[in-house]
C-alpha cells in the first residue's frame, strides 16, 4: 500500500469521523431554537359542529396517488401535495400540486406538475431513477417549501431529500437543491410529516432513515442570508429499528411530543418526549394504540388535547380513525371512525390547524384519490360526548 493512497485513506475516514463534529461545532454559534405556537380564536370551541370533505385530485384511472400533505398560506389559501404514476416507486411517478382559495364551496385547481424523474435530474444534475414522498408548508409572505424524495439507485433506503422553494405561491418555483445531510453516501433520509415552526424563521421537519436501521430524526431548517438560500442539519431522536416517520407535538417552547410509526411486531404506536426543544428525547414507550406500520399524525387542540390520526388496527389500513388524549399521550379515547370499507386503504392522514382554529386533514383513499377533510373542534367534541352515552 503506497503512502499516496494510505494519506488518502486518512483524510478521508478523518472527514467522515470530523462531520458530525463540524456540525456540532457550527450549531453552537447559533441560538438556540425554540418552538413557535400559532394562537387561536378565544371562541373556536364554541362554534357550530362543522365537518366538509371532497377530493383533491380527478380519478386517475388505473393509475395511483399516495402521501399527500396540506399547508396554509399567508393569504388564506390552501395548497396540497402528493405523488402519482403507475405504481409506488415507478418511474413516471411525479409529485402535484392543487391550490384552493378560501371558502368552504371553493373547489381545488387543477393539478400541476411540480417535479419528476426526469425535471429532478436535471435541476440536481445526478442521475435520479424516481421520486417519491413529499412535503409542502409555506414560509413568510408566498413561499412555499417543498421537500422531496428522489433515489438514484435500489428501494427507499437509497433515497435522498431535496428542496424546491417557490416565491410566488407555487405558481414559479426555484431549481431544485439536494440536501447533504452525511458525508458518507448521503442516502436513506426520507420525509413524511408536518413541520414546526420555530423561532429565527426557521422550521423543525421530521424525517426518518431506512438504512441499516430504521429510526426517526428532525431537519431543522433556517433561511439563509439570500432570499432564495436555507441552510439546515439534522439530528437523531432514537436508534434502532423499530420507530419511523414521527409527528410531533408542540406544547410551549421547549416540550414536545413525538408519536411513531412502529415496525415492530408489537404492531402499536410508539412515544416519546422531549424537554428541551428536541436536543434530546426519551427513550421510546410503547402505546395501547394499534398500528398496521402504517403512517399516523397528530395535531394539537385548542385546550392541549392530542388528536391523532390512524389506522385503527394492528393488521391494515382498512379503516381510518381518530383518537383522543387529554393527557398528553398517556391514556386515549376514540373519537369517531372516518373511513372504513373491508380490503380498501386509507392511509397516510396528515393534518394541519389552520388560523381560524380548523382542522384539514389529507389522507390517501383507495391509492387512487387525495381526499381533504375539513372539520373543527366542536364537531370532534360532538362526537365525543356519544362515545360518552
Amino acid at each position: 500500500m503506497n503512502t499516496r493512497y494510505m494519506i488518502t485513506l486518512l483524510l478521508a475516514t478523518t472527514f467522515l469521523y470530523a462531520w458530525p463534529v463540524w456540525q456540532w461545532v457550527a450549531s453552537l454559534t447559533q441560538e438556540p431554537a425554540t418552538f413557535l405556537l400559532s394562537p387561536l380564536p378565544a371562541s373556536v370551541g364554541n362554534r357550530a359542529p362543522f365537518k366538509n370533505e371532497v377530493f383533491i385530485n380527478p380519478d386517475p384511472g388505473d393509475k395511483m396517488v399516495h402521501v399527500g400533505s396540506i399547508c396554509e398560506l399567508s393569504d388564506g389559501r390552501l395548497a396540497a401535495a402528493w405523488y402519482g404514476g403507475t405504481r409506488e416507486g415507478a418511474k413516471d411517478v411525479a409529485i402535484f400540486l392543487s391550490m384552493k382559495d378560501p371558502g368552504s364551496a371553493t373547489p381545488w385547481s387543477r393539478p400541476k406538475k411540480i417535479v419528476d424523474r426526469v425535471s429532478a435530474s436535471r435541476e440536481l444534475y445526478r442521475y435520479v431513477k424516481k421520486v417519491g414522498n413529499s412535503i409542502i408548508f409555506a414560509g413568510p409572505g408566498n413561499r412555499l417549501y417543498l421537500i422531496y424524495v428522489t433515489i438514484a439507485a435500489g428501494g427507499w433506503s437509497g433515497s435522498s431529500l431535496n428542496v424546491k422553494i417557490s416565491h410566488d405561491a407555487g405558481t414559479t418555483w426555484e431549481r431544485s437543491r439536494r440536501l447533504t445531510l452525511s458525508p458518507f453516501l448521503n442516502i436513506s433520509e426520507l420525509v413524511r410529516n408536518r413541520p414546526l415552526p420555530i423561532s429565527f424563521g426557521g422550521f423543525a421537519l421530521p424525517i426518518y432513515h431506512e438504512c441499516l436501521g430504521d429510526f426517526p430524526e428532525i431537519l431543522w431548517i433556517q433561511p439563509g442570508r439570500e432570499d432564495h438560500d436555507i441552510t439546515f442539519r439534522k439530528s437523531r431522536m432514537t436508534g434502532g429499528l423499530s420507530f419511523i416517520q414521527p409527528s410531533i407535538v408542540a406544547y410551549g417552547s421547549s416540550h414536545a411530543t413525538a408519536f411513531y410509526r412502529c415496525r415492530s411486531n408489537e404492531k402499536t404506536v410508539g412515544m416519546a418526549a422531549t424537554k428541551d426543544t428536541g436536543t434530546t428525547w426519551a427513550e421510546p414507550k410503547i402505546l395501547s394504540l394499534p398500528n398496521p406500520d402504517s403512517a399516523l399524525d397528530a395535531i394539537l387542540l385548542s385546550d392541549e388535547r392530542i388528536l391523532l390520526a390512524l389506522n385503527d388496527s394492528a393488521q391494515n389500513r382498512e379503516n381510518l380513525s381518530l383518537a383522543m388524549s387529554n393527557d398528553r399521550g398517556v391514556n386515549w379515547r376514540r373519537v369517531v371512525i372516518l373511513e372504513s370499507s373491508p380490503g380498501e386503504e386509507f392511509s397516510y392522514p396528515y393534518m394541519i390547524r389552520a388560523r381560524d382554529g380548523r382542522i384539514h386533514m389529507v389522507y390517501t383513499w383507495h391509492r387512487k384519490r387525495i381526499k381533504h377533510v375539513v372539520f373543527n373542534e366542536s364537531w370532534i367534541n360532538a362526537h365525543l360526548q356519544r362515545t360518552v352515552k
